[in-house]
């Protein structure tokens, strides 16, 4: 990471003072206290548990810390305690007095009861080592997003605010039930002479490589059916038909099918076929996903991306053509779920609504990796739990997978605090968002794209919307 070590070994050193004594206890004890009138300046490393995590934490500390829930990506190992990809807002954090600290939890494909107890313990050390907090928010982003929004129903007395970004708030369940249905569709429309494992994979590289080798010859395919098929498989996720970060929403319906496919080709593809799902399975012990009793018809009227369905199949032999393709969905061999593993999967992953705190939400309405219907479905959630006056909700108008500028999360950060900190929510119309992330410079501006070369200044995007609710999360 680049980072300088600071202070080292935390822990070793809690694990000898417990060792000595009533005398060494007291002593350690006052040094607490002391370090809690004037905490630590600069980065600590270390291990809890065996797990690394990173603290960083400016000289004129005002009080709050930021506890960072980082995304899924297992290539990363090293601890991060902000978003990565825009190292300018935690440079402007640091400037402007917020502590900030992340642990590298597990990367899986879904919150585990150790990634909270993990959370709990760093937060643990922070008290102990650098000082109470007077505030003490958490927030994240993809993965981190979805645990963040369970600390908020899980750990809520341990935070003032939560700030989930892009992330499954509609829950795991839904997320992996609708992959699976796509990857259905596409055995059973697509190729159905060759289909590839959905669930129990046996060799998830081996299996990957082909549903991709397939999925590319569609891909190239000309005829107008197959097209079609592709962008109900899509569809049937909530895939939107809009991949660059950088570009308007297309309106031609080859653009638009085109980016609904590259979700599928480069971004989950290890959730449909591959690496994500099997270790899923792994750790749950067996299968979490169905498609028993799913009336596909229903389910694409539900879909935000209907509409490219209908103008694919318009080209492609009309209803008639939709008609067929749905029935033989409605009647293919149907996935039954392991039901220890979806209770595993229930029980450690689900979204309630049941919120202790001010949470504020931060979602791309152009996401197709966390579709921005998992903002509307636990919105919905919220409110049954009679919780909303505890959320806000905020989007920005983007394509991809959270891909927001550095002026944009300091935002929303600045709108969470402001609601910890009065007791009431400010103001989060788009129009005053926008107002007030223009007032940062370009460096705070700059927004990067798979399909441009370097990054572009931008202008803010938030923008007042309602999304559909997510199409497996429809009660």
């Amino acid at each position: 990471m680049g980072r300088k070590r600071g202070v080292a070994g935390w822990a070793a050193v809690a694990l000898a003072v417990a060792a000595c004594g009533s005398a060494a206890q007291a002593q350690a004890q006052a040094q607490a206290q002391v370090q809690a009138q004037a905490p630590p300046g600069g980065t600590m490393s270390g291990t809890l548990n065996g797990v690394p995590y990173v603290v960083d934490v400016p000289a004129g500390w005002n009080g709050t810390v930021l506890l960072w829930n980082h995304p899924y990506d297992p290539s990363v190992t090293a601890p991060q305690d902000a978003d990565a990809g825009n190292p300018e807002v935690k440079t402007w954090l640091l400037a402007h007095g917020y502590a900030l600290a992340g642990i590298q939890y597990p990367n899986v494909a879904f919150p585990t009861p150790g990634a909270i107890g993990d959370d709990l313990a760093l937060l643990s050390w922070f008290r102990t080592h650098v000082g109470r907090p007077s505030t003490t928010l958490t927030w994240g982003m993809s993965l981190g997003g979805q645990l963040t929004a369970g600390l908020a129903e899980r750990a809520a007395p341990a935070f003032d605010g939560a700030l989930p970004m892009c992330g499954e708030t509609a829950g795991p369940g839904p997320d992996f039930n609708a992959l699976l249905d796509a990857a259905y569709t596409l055995n059973t429309l697509v190729w159905p002479a060759n289909p590839v494992q959905i669930t129990h994979i046996s060799s998830p590289a081996a299996n990957q490589a082909t549903a991709l080798a397939q999925l590319s010859a569609a891909w190239q395919s000309a005829d107008p059916r197959t097209q079609a098929r592709l962008a109900l498989a899509a569809s049937l996720a909530d895939i939107p038909g809009w991949a660059d970060s950088l570009a308007p929403e297309p309106t031609a319906l080859g653009d638009r099918i085109d980016a609904a496919v590259a979700y599928l080709y480069y971004e989950v593809p290890e959730f449909l076929w591959g690496t994500g799902r099997s270790d899923t399975e792994a750790l749950l012990g067996g299968n979490p996903s169905w498609n028993i009793g799913v009336d596909y018809r229903a389910e694409l009227a539900d879909s935000a991306s209907h509409d490219l369905v209908e103008q694919a199949y318009a080209r492609a032999g009309g209803s008639a053509a939709l008609d067929a393709d749905l029935a033989a969905l409605d009647s293919g061999r149907r996935v039954a779920p392991d039901v220890g593993a979806a209770a595993r999967l229930a029980v450690q992953g689900s979204i309630t609504g049941l919120v202790g705190i001010p949470v504020l939400t931060l979602h791309d309405t152009g996401d197709g990796i966390a579709p921005v219907g998992n903002e509307r479905s636990y919105a919905d959630a919220v409110a049954r739990a009679g919780r909303s006056p505890l959320l806000r909700q905020e989007f920005v108008a983007r394509a991809n997978h959270c891909f927001f500028t550095g002026s944009e999360e300091i935002t929303a950060l600045r709108t969470l605090t402001a609601r910890v900190r009065t007791g009431a929510w400010p103001t989060t119309s788009a129009a005053a968002l926008n107002a007030s992330a223009s007032t940062f410079g370009p460096e705070y501006q700059q927004m990067a794209s798979y399909f441009s070369p370097g990054p572009a200044t931008v202008t803010p995007a938030f923008v007042d919307t309602r999304p559909l609710p997510f199409v497996r999360a429809v009660p």
